[in-house]
């Protein structure tokens, strides 16, 4: 950004007016170009974001326009029943540690050294992105990558996939999309909670960050710096997606990108630190996987179709030995 200060010269006599004149003609072509640069600079960014949002507006399109899946798997629908299973979804992801077998505690001590790790790290990161900041950055993290996790964002994005897949008479993308609205609703709920009882506070909350500053339950209720809900709603999202479409390469390896860019965003603005992030990003992943996982609890190993015929009538069993490609 330019910055102009104003002064207001005393003039002695006429040679001091005509120095003067003559600053005022040297100093005003090297403004023009100056915000002449930044013109093309602001035009560029937005020619870039536009092109950004109809590849975005491509993809949706491809998603709604793949054939569905199979006629076997049972892809939820807006419904009274799909309401009722954020009740006993949630209960289930509550009560999951009761039934976890080795391979999810290993998954847990995994997850808790990233964070352990990244906690010895909050600082130096910290000062890093702060020392390293862009005009061009400022503008991917402000217009791109934020609002995938702000709640509003993300919301807009899950709608708009829904309403795709509802257009194009789509069921996996609208299925797909209730199952990421849940993941997203519940992995919100959670991260809320631990911000509320632990009231970490945010890099730029103190004059001199401190990583260390925890409160009480009853602290500031501002101090929510951990987890990072952002990366929790944008992986939430990606991890439902990545699953579901995970026989297309491109669809998880956009999904995560977009939702590493909204974690690392959170660094870059100064917003978190980078434990917050490693941890609410692994909330968001686990949900996301544990919801989509749910969904899939309908498949029938064994179906039996009936036929009628004008003399006979008949039962046909297909034993199912693996689960159908979604």
């Amino acid at each position: 950004m330019i910055k102009q200060t104003e002064c207001l010269p005393t003039f002695t006599n006429q040679r001091d007016d005509d120095q003067h004149l003559h600053s005022i003609s040297l100093i005003q072509p090297i403004h023009q170009k100056q915000l002449k640069i930044q013109v093309i600079s602001h035009a560029n960014f937005y020619t870039q974001l536009r092109l950004f949002l109809i590849v975005c507006c491509s993809v949706a399109l491809s998603l709604s326009l793949r054939a569905s899946g199979p006629d076997t798997v049972p892809y939820p629908e807006l419904n009274k029943s799909y309401l009722k299973s954020y009740f006993y979804d949630s209960k289930s992801f509550i009560l999951s540690p009761a039934k976890w077998k080795t391979r999810q505690w290993i998954e847990l001590g995994a997850i808790s050294g990233a964070g352990l790790l990244a906690y010895t790290q909050d600082e130096k990161i910290q000062k890093y992105f702060v020392g390293h900041q862009s005009e061009m950055a400022d503008n991917l993290s402000k217009y791109i990558f934020e609002p995938i996790g702000n709640g509003i964002g993300t919301s807009i994005i899950i709608g708009g996939l829904y309403l795709g897949g509802r257009l194009a008479n789509n069921k996996r993308l609208a299925g797909t999309s209730l199952i990421a609205a849940k993941a997203f609703v519940v992995s919100s709920v959670c991260t809320q909670a631990i911000k509320q009882l632990v009231h970490r506070h945010r890099p730029y909350q103190d004059e001199i960050p401190d990583h260390a500053k925890w409160e009480s339950p009853f602290a500031y209720i501002h101090y929510t710096s951990f987890p990072s809900g952002h990366s929790t709603a944008a992986f939430s999202l990606a991890t439902v997606f990545a699953l579901e479409y995970s026989h297309t390469i491109w669809v998880p390896a956009l999904a995560y990108t977009l939702a590493a860019g909204t974690a690392v965003s959170r660094l870059y603005d100064n917003d978190h630190w980078v434990s917050d992030v490693v941890i609410g990003s692994a909330i968001g992943f686990v949900t996301g996987r544990f919801m989509w996982k749910q969904s899939r609890k309908g498949y029938s190993k064994v179906l039996i179709l009936p036929s009628v015929g004008a003399n006979t009538a008949s039962l046909a069993f297909i034993i199912r030995l693996a689960e159908p490609k979604r």
